[in-house]
């Protein structure tokens, strides 16, 4: 599940319960969010993602950006299994406007196989910058493992058939294509065009399978569309 929450959740009061009813309604895995307040004075100095994690009995891992009116403001993973070997990276660019964090983890099936799954967030300055972005975050993930089945999850800032979803098809296959678009969530919004900015990337780039895939609703709750996908992978030995 990918989910950016909109600063902080601002458009239910930053309450968690709104966020945590729909991640129980569908029992994801793993959730992947973005734009994460931790303690600061917007949203009241709530610890919102053990909020989350504490109401849907899932196990959180925030990976901070940066600080943020006094506490903290970046990406964060929610996942239903016990996770392990936690990486989170910051990258900071030339002519970018804040630093972005990406964090994943690698958690067991009960099926058996290991996975990784990843969430980001990537610069929105211009094309360039995204590409850079992703990039980086190519190199940091690739180099620490290229063995482990791997999944990429947020927003990219990246319409689809932009240089940077060009660029990302170098490495990761775009699970998503074909399945509508994510942004803005308000059908009556008409300030922005309709576009895919959330995309579920996956590596390597045979193996994996939809079973469903599923953009929802929420303008309550976000200015982005959430996703639901449901995945399969089978190793080609």
């Amino acid at each position: 599940m990918s989910m950016n929450i909109k600063e902080g959740g601002r458009y239910c009061g930053f309450l968690s319960a709104p966020f945590a009813e729909l991640i129980n309604q569908h029992k994801p895995d793993v959730v992947c969010l973005q734009e994460v307040d931790h303690r600061n004075a917007r949203n009241g100095g709530r610890d919102w993602l053990h909020e989350v994690a504490a109401a849907t009995g899932m196990m959180p891992y925030f990976c901070q950006s940066m600080t943020y009116q006094g506490g903290g403001f970046g990406t964060a993973l929610l996942c239903r299994y016990p996770f392990h070997r936690l990486t989170k990276i910051i990258t900071t660019l030339e002519g970018a406007r804040e630093p972005r964090s990406t964090g994943w983890l690698y958690f067991a099936l009960p099926e058996g196989g290991i996975v990784r799954v990843a969430s980001t967030h990537l610069a929105l300055e211009s094309s360039q910058m995204t590409i850079r972005h992703l990039a980086d975050v190519n190199s940091k993930l690739f180099a620490e493992d290229e063995s482990t089945p791997t999944l990429l999850v947020g927003d990219f800032n990246a319409a689809e058939g932009s240089d940077p979803i060009s660029y990302a098809a170098n490495r990761w296959v775009d699970l998503g294509r074909g399945y509508g678009n994510t942004y803005p969530s308000s059908r009556e919004d008409i300030t922005y065009a309709p576009c895919r900015l959330d995309y579920v990337m996956a590596y390597p780039k045979t193996g994996w399978s939809v079973v469903s895939y599923e953009i929802l609703d929420c303008p309550e709750l976000s200015d982005h569309r959430f996703i639901v996908a449901e995945l399969t992978y089978t190793p080609n030995n």
